[in-house]
């Protein structure tokens, strides 16, 4: 949780700084091109906001959309992170983002939000499937709004997009898209929620 502090009030100081000078237009792009935006230790977040989860006295519910059909199911305090895996590898941290992502910022007045956004750089390893995440801030609040995460796979000759969204102390979701050549992609949504006011 510490962690998580510090890691939103370093990009609190950093987002005050950048939006002195946005107000003229409803998204500008801040300095994309010369500046990297600060480190945000997105997969330490995602761990902290689990350690919360486990802590709290509810228990969560997964909900399953496929094929036009909606189940929904309790999860198990042991299941919770099992859902979550695929959000936190690979690990993100500042050493990952310098070797293989290139990064920008810009403050969106339409939806109230400061975001950084990262990229891969070229092709990556075949063991990193991760080609972009973006981290949401609110600048009134200074707190972390959404993380967003899109991973590209190959998976039997079929091209596999994973959309990954977690926004904070409300729900999660993993969006898996499965295209195959000549036919119509398969869509799949998973979301555990654990807020349900």
């Amino acid at each position: 949780m510490q962690n998580s502090l510090a890691a939103v009030s370093f990009l609190v100081l950093f987002t005050l700084s950048a939006c002195n000078n946005v107000h003229e237009k409803q998204a500008q792009e801040i300095n994309t091109k010369e500046t990297q935006p600060p480190y945000f230790p997105v997969t330490d977040f995602l761990l902290g906001q689990l350690n919360e989860i486990d802590s709290m006295p509810i228990t969560p519910v997964k909900i399953t959309i496929a094929e036009n059909k909606e189940d929904s199911v309790w999860l198990k305090k042991k299941d919770i992170r099992s859902f979550a895996l695929p959000f936190l590898q690979p690990v993100i941290d500042s050493n990952f983002i310098q070797q293989f992502y290139t990064g920008s910022s810009f403050m969106d007045q339409t939806i109230n939000t400061v975001t950084f956004s990262y990229d891969a750089k070229s092709i990556l390893p075949d063991s990193i499937n991760l080609n972009h995440w973006d981290v949401y801030i609110d600048p009134q609040k200074n707190t972390v709004q959404r993380i967003y995460l899109v991973k590209n796979n190959i998976v039997k000759g079929a091209s596999v997009t994973m959309q990954f969204t977690w926004t904070v102390n409300k729900w999660c979701s993993i969006r898996t898209i499965t295209q195959l050549e000549n036919k119509s992609p398969e869509i799949k949504e998973e979301i555990m929620k654990w807020d349900f006011d």
